[in-house]
């Protein structure tokens, strides 16, 4: 084949591709055009074929049913569903099924998330905000896809949940918060979990969970490895919605767990994360076996111990650990711990970081959807351990 026919031949599919958009204010009927959008958006999920980009126009779309996402694109021509040149897009889940739920009721597994993504690939989710919905995002059984800029607050189970056999993911920038579950009295809604099953090559980067109801990163029964950097979490675990009893747990960043039978060993990497304000320990291994790694990490005043791990075989180095409310770590001689903030006679408290501040880290992101770079909880001494917003 020449040149010309094989250049030809990539062009094609690209050439090919189609964007749709859809506005509050559009018809199903209509063309789908930036002139004639469609109203729905399950619809235009539906006409889209592999490389077409969805657009949603400005406003708040009010589903009675939830956007099913179950078919792939390929690496070379992914489906996007993303908001149109930086208009601010809402999807509120308040009149889907499971909102909430009926106490101890079971929510079905097709009813889960204002966007349900199940065995679908090679999808680019962008520029969203998903609220009061059974769930915000609910991935399953759904590898290679990418999800950015995206903010899940208010719903009524955890706001982003990953399961299943799901590798491959990336979610970048993540902003969840105020997630509840009525029908637990608190028990699992997290900011985000990756729960019940297997993956490899996840990747969480830059997100911040805060206020929710449970932990606010779960990774309970993922057996295998997920990666999580530049990633904030605070003031979980606290019962802002009066549940009776409560069952809420606040970790910062709870890394396993489960039943025996199906906990499984992993290999999470967690790097340059911050956990404070938490209702119960910054990092808790929480019986997950496995080799993980922390590095340059630090955990400030949460209620009970900073760093908790007696079951994996962990490596932390380089991490921080200050004024939290019990202990400083919970290490079994199973952990290696190099050059931390516990490891020399060092007494770290308020006094040892320039500023103790979180408001800096709470507000509007950077243009680039980073969190915006402060000197919060930056050591005062020019130690080279402990997280930075200070993003290189």
């Amino acid at each position: 084949m020449s040149v010309f026919l094989k250049a030809l031949a990539v062009a094609l599919p690209l050439a090919q591709a189609a964007e749709i958009y859809v506005s509050p204010t559009g018809a199903d009927t209509a063309a789908g055009t930036i002139d004639a959008p469609l109203q729905s958006i399950q619809v235009a999920v539906n006409q889209a074929t592999p490389g077409d980009t969805i657009y949603l126009r400005k406003g708040t779309y009010s589903p009675s049913s939830n956007i099913q996402i179950n078919k792939s694109g390929t690496a070379s021509a992914p489906y996007s569903l993303r908001a149109y040149k930086g208009e601010k897009i809402t999807i509120d889940g308040e009149d889907l099924p499971g909102t909430p739920a009926d106490l101890d009721a079971s929510l079905p597994n097709e009813d889960r998330g204002i966007i349900h993504v199940q065995d679908a690939e090679y999808w680019v989710f962008s520029d969203l905000v998903l609220v009061n919905g059974p769930y915000g995002m609910y991935v399953r059984d759904a590898s290679n896809n990418r999800y950015e800029r995206l903010v899940t607050a208010n719903n009524y189970e955890t706001g982003f949940q990953m399961q299943g056999a799901s590798s491959n993911n990336t979610v970048l920038y993540l902003d969840s918060y105020g997630n509840r579950d009525p029908r637990k009295n608190g028990e699992s809604a997290d900011g985000f979990a990756c729960k019940e099953g297997e993956g490899e090559g996840n990747l969480l980067k830059g997100a911040r969970l805060w206020d929710n109801v449970d932990d606010g990163l779960d990774l309970w029964e993922f057996k295998s490895a997920v990666t999580i950097e530049d990633t904030i979490s605070w003031g979980n675990g606290f019962n802002r919605w009066d549940f009776t009893p409560f069952e809420g747990d606040g970790n910062g960043f709870k890394l396993g767990g489960g039943d025996d039978a199906d906990i499984g060993p992993a290999n999470h990497v967690i790097t340059n994360c911050f956990a404070f304000n938490n209702a119960k320990d910054g990092f808790t291994d929480n019986s997950q076996p496995g080799d993980f790694k922390l590095t340059r990490n630090t955990a400030w005043n949460n209620a009970k111990t900073g760093f908790k791990f007696g079951t994996a075989a962990a490596t932390l180095t380089e991490n921080v650990s200050a004024v939290n409310g019990e202990k400083s770590t919970s290490l079994s001689d199973g952990q290696v711990s190099e050059r931390n903030s516990w490891d020399n006679s060092a007494d770290w408290g308020n006094g040892s970081f320039v500023t103790v501040d979180s408001e800096l880290v709470k507000g509007a992101r950077d243009a680039d959807g980073k969190i915006a770079s402060s000197s919060f909880l930056v050591p005062a001494f020019g130690e080279e351990i402990g997280a930075r917003t200070e993003w290189a």
